[in-house]
């Protein structure tokens, strides 16, 4: 009777595993051919980057490319710092600008590539698909004998020409990492697999991962030359460090902007920072990507994913069903009714005075009748002059547009009754008369949890209109992370319909799941 396989059996038949060769050399090869391969490899652009994609890993790439590919690579070579990529699932931005171009960079000079993820074990990953590659593919090993790695040790090797090539977990420390070998820091960083599902409820692991990214692993970087961190991701929930990177980006383009709209554009930029998200979709709903999605099978894998799921994972929306408000209540309207329909409008504001890391929220909300209608929305985590100016500047825009009927208010609560003093005093500095004296000040005394889940009904209802664009995402996804993360735009929303007298009937019939102290 055959003797029961053990682990050991079982990790000597992976090794073999892994060692079988998967590309065989070139069919009737000679000199010739092969000095043009090495020279239309080591060329510039995408020609160049492609043609070694296709040539030296048919088994990875056997599609044609689409224009998202062209426009990852672009981006990311012609650009420096912390460039984010993020796409539907199936797009292979993980073995293209993951495996495949780190190689590439490594023919063409570059002598220290580190892959981090969110533990070495998933880094490990790509190094060791690394090194099977650098050994065994046939093509390779032949046209570039410096590639050969010197040793067989996934975690941290050195190839021939003496490039090194190493996994670390984002949680190990990056500072002060160098190539022994050629005393040059990493020109390269890959990060990939960075969030974990179970950090969903707790934004701030997030937020201190994208910081390390943004900071030390940035900070680690080889100061001479175009060094880049490769950032490969999905947007598939807002406490996700790789979201909060494209709030930090957003914030930055909309700083000196608060109007600007940026719809969905595929690439979004600032110094040193850039995100490309790729939808499956065009705006027509035509698949980006014919050969790998036809169009005509979009219907089947809208079934086959849910209404949640093909936003969060083919359309990069990241959007989840939250455990009391769903993503689907929250309804948008197309225009806003004639000022003479409105009967009230009220604008509110939340500074988060003296609260660290809380977002300042301003939402205005105006009533027909029968619907509220959210005008404005923003929702910030910014400095004290970025929200006196939208403040005011949204002051000035209901009273021009609704006189009698515009009210301004804001929270008051704790010590946030002095923001308003600061507030005056930024007026006169630009040469503006203060309004102070016509904002109603609010001292909240009632729980945030109950006020906010006061809302359940009338937003789920359609009693309740959001606007599209401005930072009503970032509402949204608030909403749908509640009880967890932050909370401060669906206070403010509270805030402000609290104001209105026909919102007010039945404000004690509310289920309270969860105090805060």
């Amino acid at each position: 009777m055959p003797k029961k396989f053990i682990q050991r059996h079982n990790k000597a038949l992976a090794e073999i595993a892994s060692k079988t060769i998967s590309v065989l050399p070139f069919i009737d090869d000679n000199p010739e051919a092969k000095a043009e391969r090495i020279r239309r490899t080591t060329a510039e652009g995408w020609d160049a980057f492609s043609f070694f994609c296709h040539t030296y890993f048919p088994h990875i790439f056997p599609l044609p490319f689409c224009p998202a590919h062209e426009t990852m690579f672009d981006e990311t070579d012609n650009d420096s710092g912390i460039i984010a990529i993020t796409g539907f699932r199936g797009l292979g931005k993980t073995v293209l600008m993951g495996v495949v171009y780190p190689i590439w960079m490594i023919i063409k000079g570059e002598r220290y590539v580190i892959h981090t993820a969110a533990d070495i074990d998933l880094a490990q990953e790509r190094t060791a698909f690394t090194l099977h590659e650098l050994q065994n593919n046939k093509r390779l090993t032949i046209d570039y004998p410096e590639l050969q790695p010197m040793d067989s040790f996934d975690l941290d090797f050195y190839l021939k020409n003496k490039a090194r090539i190493r996994a670390r977990s984002i949680k190990q420390s990056h500072r002060g990492t160098i190539n022994p070998k050629t005393a040059k820091r990493p020109g390269l960083i890959v990060c990939d697999d960075i969030d974990k599902e179970e950090n969903m409820g707790n934004q701030s692991i997030g937020k201190r991962r994208m910081e390390k990214i943004t900071q030390e692993l940035a900070g680690a970087l080889s100061p001479e030359g175009n060094g880049k961190i490769i950032w490969l991701g999905n947007l598939v929930h807002p406490n996700y460090a790789i979201c909060q990177f494209q709030e930090l980006i957003l914030s930055e383009m909309r700083a000196d902007n608060p109007d600007l709209d940026l719809g969905y554009q595929s690439v979004l930029k600032t110094h040193q920072k850039a995100i490309l998200r790729f939808s499956l979709e065009d705006q027509h709903g035509k698949s980006i990507w014919e050969e790998q999605y036809p169009t005509a099978t979009l219907p089947n894998l809208r079934a086959k994913f849910g209404m949640t799921g093909y936003q969060r994972e083919m359309l990069g929306q990241p959007v989840i069903e939250g455990n009391i408000f769903k993503n689907h209540w929250f309804t948008k309207y197309r225009t806003l009714p004639e000022p003479s329909k409105m009967k009230r409008v009220w604008l509110y504001a939340d500074p988060a005075w003296g609260e660290k890391g809380c977002y300042k929220a301003v939402i205005s909300i105006g009533y027909d009748g029968n619907r509220f209608y959210v005008i404005h929305v923003w929702i910030r985590q910014t400095e004290n002059t970025k929200f006196f100016r939208y403040y005011y500047d949204a002051y000035q825009e209901l009273d021009r547009t609704y006189r009698v009927k515009a009210r301004a208010a804001c929270e008051t609560t704790y010590g946030q009754a002095r923001i308003l003093a600061d507030f005056d005093r930024w007026a006169q500095d630009n040469h503006l008369p203060p309004i102070s004296h016509r904002i109603k000040r609010i001292d909240n005394k009632d729980n945030k949890n109950l006020r906010i889940e006061r809302t359940e009904t009338i937003i789920e209802t359609a009693k309740v209109l959001f606007p599209e664009g401005q930072d009503t995402p970032t509402l949204i996804s608030q909403f749908l992370t509640y009880p967890d993360g932050y909370i401060d735009g669906c206070d403010a929303l509270a805030g402000c319909l609290e104001r209105f007298s026909e919102y007010d009937i039945g404000r004690n019939r509310v289920k309270v799941r969860r105090f805060s102290f």
